[in-house]
């Protein structure tokens, strides 16, 4: 009996810290969880974002200054041209990390230290980009000379018109044939093309009359070579979009009507399994039908137009009824709605790319995450993962 007394005062004790213990488990979970733990993994976010802005315009324009200085074949130094392919690499890279933060399901607390990790990993990025622009133009200082990067910059300038062909010619190949709304993102790629190639030449002429001051000189073929780029691009969407409405003006009509008859078939289904179908399915295929008769009316004069309407249509129907169809009509839908709709998303992706002009953090990874989806379909073996990965893609560009 009389350990009694000495025991119970213990066991009091060690129950309280127990329970203090559990308090402050539970608190910490809390915080850790609450609101202010949230904005602060958004803030770290943020700042993770940020940090990848600038790192790819640092990519960006360092690779421009390797192409300005004429450093990026045979002639140029091993490790410079090692030095940049990882920071092209760290900037891809850093693509991929910053959109997975956006879904990861970690704790706020755990979200908040990932943000600021590779905040400071993306910062030290940066500053390795930094590094090698540094070499780099010490190098260009110390091999060649601003007349040979002026006359190589002129050259790259040459080639590109060459290779470009007539883009205005193709404008008014597809103005004579097609709807306004079908041409309009080529003639904008042309006038921006003409307007990035006369800036290419301002700086070049200003480089030309800076050739006793190098620094002032390379930075005007810096500028020459940003615009250069920027140009080849836009006259790329130019023939892209051509190529584009002339392979839509062959196939909308048959695809149009391919569509109609699916979407006849998907509501005589919708109606005979309602249990089977969205509860929304009949009144979602109506409204594509109708879409579809409205593209039917508008050929030939929006083939591009027609294409998009019967892509969004079997998108509808599969999202309405495809739990409903058998596995061997679902993979024959597949088949069918999938060069449409991949062709969709080059389109997409394309014209994104060619007026991409400085856009802002969000833009960036959304076109990022299209080209890494659009090359998913590309390299896809199943229909099935090709048509969800093309989907997902023709998304992220379309705002849809």
């Amino acid at each position: 009996m009389s350990d009694i007394p000495w025991a119970l005062p213990v066991a009091i004790a060690l129950l309280a810290a127990l329970l203090v213990a559990g308090v402050v488990v539970i608190v910490v979970r809390a915080r850790r969880r609450s609101p202010r733990a949230a904005a602060a993994a958004v803030d770290a976010r943020s700042a993770a974002e940020a940090a990848l802005l600038r790192l790819d315009d640092a990519a960006t324009e360092l690779d421009a200054a390797f192409e300005a200085a004429d450093a990026l074949g045979d002639d140029g130094p091993t490790d410079l041209r090692r030095s940049r392919a990882a920071v092209l690499r760290g900037r891809d890279r850093g693509f991929t990390e910053v959109a997975a933060l956006a879904v990861s399901s970690r704790l706020p607390a755990q979200r908040r230290a990932d943000g600021l990790r590779l905040r400071d990993d993306l910062e030290r990025r940066v500053a390795a980009a930094g590094d090698t622009r540094d070499r780099l133009t010490a190098w260009t200082r110390a091999h060649g000379s601003v007349t040979e990067r002026v006359a190589a910059a002129r050259a790259r300038r040459a080639e590109i018109a060459r290779t470009s062909g007539d883009p205005a010619r193709l404008v008014a190949e597809s103005r004579a044939r097609f709807d306004d709304t079908e041409w309009a993102d080529a003639d904008r790629a042309d006038q921006e093309a003409r307007a990035a190639l006369a800036r290419a030449d301002t700086a070049l002429d200003a480089a030309d009359a800076a050739i006793d001051d190098p620094e002032a000189a390379d930075a005007r073929v810096l500028e020459a070579s940003l615009e250069l780029r920027r140009a080849a691009r836009l006259l790329r969407a130019v023939e892209d979009a051509h190529r584009a409405v002339l392979q839509a003006s062959e196939n909308a009509e048959a695809e149009v009507s391919a569509a109609r008859s699916e979407i006849v078939a998907a509501l005589e289904l919708a109606g005979a399994r309602p249990i089977g179908v969205a509860p929304d399915a009949t009144d979602r295929l109506h409204a594509a039908e109708e879409e579809l008769h409205a593209a039917a009316a508008g050929l030939p004069l929006r083939p591009r137009a027609a294409i998009e309407t019967v892509a969004r249509a079997r998108e509808v129907r599969d999202d309405a009824i495809g739990d409903a169809l058998t596995a061997r009509r679902r993979l024959e839908a597949t088949r069918a709605a999938l060069p449409g709709t991949l062709a969709c998303a080059r389109a997409a992706v394309a014209a994104a790319e060619a007026f991409a002009d400085a856009p802002p953090i969000e833009e960036r990874l959304r076109l990022d995450a299209a080209r890494r989806e659009l090359a998913a379909a590309r390299a896809a073996h199943e229909a099935v993962q090709a048509l969800s990965s093309a989907r997902a893609a023709w998304r992220a560009v379309d705002g849809r």
